[in-house]
């Protein structure tokens, strides 16, 4: 086997074998050189070479005689020679890929006798500067190894002084103070410096068990400023950010490096050379399949690259965009772009991204829950009302309407900020908890920052005191640390349309067979954003959201501390238009695909006012209605309301047993709005989900109806035909009724509610809350502890712990015994999780719900889980 192994444009090895004992760095250029790129010169030295040339330098000499000379014959230049020399770089070419290596030797030859020969190309500042630094590196290197104290001080002297040498006076007079240090052929004769080099990082590999193994690589150095026609440059091989199939980046006109002064964009310099820097960038993502950044040095007209690597900080639109192209252009399969990229990051796909480089110099603090992903930049208000006032003005006068809305939690009257906010910063809670949920449903930004110590118009995150109108920018990705920046930074702003996301989306709907995603929805802009990622559905349209609006939240407080029955039915009046309107708009978005509308489940007292602005708005606003009733009246009747454990308490389908009439108005506004489209000859397939359920009974009474003596409880059943009559209807349409197993209960009796539901929808929220006996809201004040002892592996709330699992997979058998043709589904904020949709085709669910910006990712987890199953199975088949 050779020991030296020279590489060029023209030569490179081929033989899998020995490129395996070259390192990772001689792999890499021999990888370029293969591809036909215009690769300096130069040899890689094998590992187990490096003993005989540090004990022979005749040995080395011979070795490097043949290469050198090939180099020397591409340059025109000597090494060693006086007047025009070749300088070289070694490098430590590590068996692993490692990112922390020796540090690489640069402008090996620099000497007394030629640095001045080489500043008659660069200039003598540059020569010299360059001379010293190669002193100083090659005394870093020494200090590595085991010397004695004295020589180590006398060292660190002359690395300190070689530091603070900038002209060639300085330069030449520190070297000559220190040159006894070593023997003097290192300063005269640029081989026995290479050699020198060599036994340094010989040594060091003994002494470093990483490096050990590890081989040198020796390669020419090319300069930009060697010459009028020279420069340096970078690209990246697609645009990094908008993905577009074009090179960007920057060229440096007679400079060595970026530092020396302002580049000019890649697409202006001059023809021929960005020809060749197109074909270069195409071969190499044709080759790597994926976009690279190339660095280039261009030394009197000649074009030379200088190294190749992955972009970790492209966006995912970039990402996706690339591999359509090479799709496009038959370089791969769809099954490649569909493995190519994490599901995770399609969510950044869908909301603004940190321009990085805008906060290079902004002080941050890292860490949080990241509750709904993406960049939000904004002025900080720490309440609803005053974020709302400052919209409003900023609306009203032009001015820079981003805002972010900090509390310690949100409810129910906050999310009308929320909606108008870019971003919602809080710390108690998690993932499930409320203002990460609501800021999923509504394409917004959300981080929960446990360790915020709140005060009176300002808030302490980390060191730094934020006061109320101040800007921060929240930067929450999917797969790294959240964090926050004191500042406004810069942001991308992506859309479906012209991201590649449609076009990636066509692609995995090939590879999705049966098992697909609904949408959690519950306004016409979620349903459509839904229907253009191809969800065939609405998997959950929580129906207490549709009063959250500042123009129905009031009428909707007044039904729920309505004094009689005839006050809370003129109330319900009223609620009812809005009701028939909103299922009106979603079922036509959904034509032809279901969209389950769960009836009003969260617990009452959650709608009241919070705050003591909004309690004095609805006392004058239901005063208005009813002037008898004193305030005083009122706000006992809220507290009336007022749950110790609400969760478990006054909600779902225990607010339809007590108050048959509200859940009677919704059902009716569903069937109204379906006949009212079935009219109109537009297919809609309604399905009735009635949430908490413990018990069969109950379901049965809800669809049913059951009378007692006094008083009775009409059923969806008569509810159906009762509307079918008034509109005159000669057929029924065609609709469900189903339940929401997130109890125990529940699950356990899924044979008996199954004789009463055509569908079960898993709400896997609550679900996991009441099998564990955990608090999604409080649950994070206790996880990190949970972590450090392995007592829990993963967020329960992110990812189906096994007792939830099995919760599930025992509710599914029940059902299918007793009704084989029940439809199930998963509809929990789980539903975008890859990791649990496995699990729930298996058990036989036909979809996963969830939010419209959860549903590509879903989608992508489903077609590369359909295609590993199919590559295992025709394996298998094969054996």
């Amino acid at each position: 086997m050779k020991k030296i192994y020279s590489f060029s444009s023209k030569e490179y090895l081929k033989d899998e074998e020995v490129l395996q004992s070259i390192g990772s760095r001689g792999v890499r250029v021999m990888e370029l050189a293969s591809l036909g790129a215009p690769v300096s010169p130069g040899f890689i030295i094998a590992n187990d070479v490096l003993p005989d040339i540090i004990s022979d330098s005749s040995v080395a000499f011979e070795l490097y005689k043949d290469p050198i000379a090939k180099m020397e014959k591409v340059f025109g230049k000597g090494f060693n020679d006086k007047s025009n020399p070749l300088l070289v770089k070694v490098v430590e070419s590590p068996m692993l890929n490692m990112v922390n290596t020796l540090s690489t030797i640069h402008n090996i030859g620099l000497g007394d006798h030629t640095v001045d020969g080489f500043a008659a190309y660069v200039g003598e500042d540059f020569a010299y500067h360059e001379y010293a630094n190669c002193v100083q590196k090659i005394v870093e290197l020494e200090l590595l190894t085991d010397i004695d104290k004295r020589r180590a001080a006398k060292l660190e002297e002359l690395r300190n002084k070689l530091k603070s040498s900038q002209k060639k006076a300085q330069v030449v007079k520190t070297i000559n103070e220190y040159r006894s240090l070593f023997p003097n052929d290192i300063f005269t004769n640029t081989h026995e410096q290479l050699l020198h080099v060599v036994r340094l990082f010989t040594t060091l590999f003994k002494k470093t068990p990483t490096s050990s193994d590890s081989c040198l690589l020796v390669q020419a150095m090319v300069f930009g400023n060697y010459g009028k026609n020279s420069g340096f440059g970078n690209f990246f091989t697609h645009d990094i950010i908008t993905g577009e199939n074009k090179i960007s980046g920057q060229y440096f006109e007679s400079a060595f490096d970026s530092r020396q002064k302002d580049g000019i964009e890649i697409q202006k310099v001059k023809p021929a050379l960005r020809k060749e820097l197109e074909r270069i960038g195409s071969d190499l993502e044709k080759h790597f399949k994926e976009i690279r950044r190339v660095r280039f040095t261009v030394e009197n007209g000649k074009l030379w690259v200088i190294d190749q690597d992955p972009v970790p900080g492209k966006s995912t639109q970039a990402e996706i965009k690339t591999l359509l192209d090479l799709n496009k252009a038959g370089v791969i399969d769809k099954e490649y772009v569909i493995n190519a990229i994490k599901p995770g990051r399609l969510a950044e796909i869908l909301h603004p991204a940190l321009d990085l480089t805008s906060v290079q110099k902004f002080a941050s603090v890292g860490g949080g829950i990241a509750g709904a992903v993406g960049a939000a930049i904004g002025r900080v208000y720490f309440s609803t009302d005053e974020l709302l006032k400052a919209y409003k003005k900023a609306s009203q006068e032009n001015e820079d309407a981003d805002f972010i809305l900090a509390m310690p939690s949100t409810f129910a009257e906050d999310v009308k900020a929320i909606e108008v906010a870019k971003g919602v910063l809080s710390s108690e809670g998690g993932y499930a908890s409320h203002a990460p949920v609501v800021a999923r449903s509504l394409g917004k930004v959300a981080l929960v920052y446990p360790k915020i110590v709140w005060k009176k118009g300002s808030m302490k995150i980390g060191q730094r005191e934020v006061k109320e109108g101040d800007y921060i920018t929240l930067n929450v990705p999917y797969y790294d640390a959240p964090i926050v920046y004191f500042g406004k930074a810069s942001l991308s702003k992506p859309t479906p349309e012209g991201s590649g996301l449609l076009e990636l989306l066509e692609i995995v709907q090939d590879f999705i067979d049966g098992f697909d995603v609904h949408a959690n929805a519950d306004q016409p802009k979620d349903a459509e954003l839904a229907r253009l990622f191809k969800a065939h559905g609405i998997g959950l349209c929580r129906t207490e959201h549709m009063f959250f609006h500042e123009d129905r939240i009031n009428s909707f407080r007044s039904m729920i501390i309505a004094g009689s029955l005839q006050e809370r039915e003129k109330a319900l009046a009223k609620l009812q238009k809005m009701q028939v309107s909103d299922f009106y708009h979603l079922f036509k978005i959904m034509a032809g695909y279901p969209v389950t509308i769960r009836l009003l489940d969260a617990p009452l007292h959650e709608f009241l006012p919070h705050t003591s602005d909004s309690m004095k708005e609805f006392i004058a606003y239901f005063r208005k209605l009813y002037p008898k009733v004193t305030e005083t009246e009122i706000r006992n009747r809220c507290d009336l309301l007022k749950e110790f454990n609400p969760m478990l308490g006054h909600r779902g389908v225990r607010v339809a047993i007590s108050f048959p009439e509200i859940y009677n108005m919704q059902v009716r506004a569903i069937f109204e709005a379906a006949y009212k489209l079935k009219a109109e000859k537009i297919d809609v397939l309604p399905e009735i989900m009635i949430p908490i359920v413990m018990t069969a009974n109950e379901l049965k009474t809800v669809r049913n109806g059951k009378r007692i003596e006094g008083k009775a409880i009409i059923g969806v059943r008569d509810l159906e035909a009762e509307v079918r009559a008034k509109v005159k209807a000669t057929k029924p349409i065609e609709y469900r009724v189903g339940t929401m197993i997130e109890l125990p209960a529940a699950a356990l009796q899924a044979d008996r509610i199954a004789r009463y539901a055509d569908f079960f929808s898993f709400g896997t929220n609550d679900l996991t809350q009441t099998t564990n006996g955990l608090s999604r809201d409080d649950f994070n004040n206790f996880f990190s502890d949970y972590n450090e002892f392995d007592l829990l592996e993963e967020n329960p709330f992110k990812v189906l712990g096994e007792q939830v699992k099995e919760m599930i997979a025992i509710a599914a058998e029940r059902g299918k015994l007793v009704r084989p043709d029940i439809h199930m589904g998963l509809c929990g904020e789980h539903g975008a999780e890859p990791e649990n949709i496995p699990f729930a085709k298996d058990i036989g669910l036909t979809y996963v719900s969830c939010s419209p910006y959860g549903i590509p990712i879903a989608k992508l987890a489903i077609a590369q889980m359909n295609i590993s199953r199919a590559r295992e199975a025709a394996a298998a088949a094969k054996k």
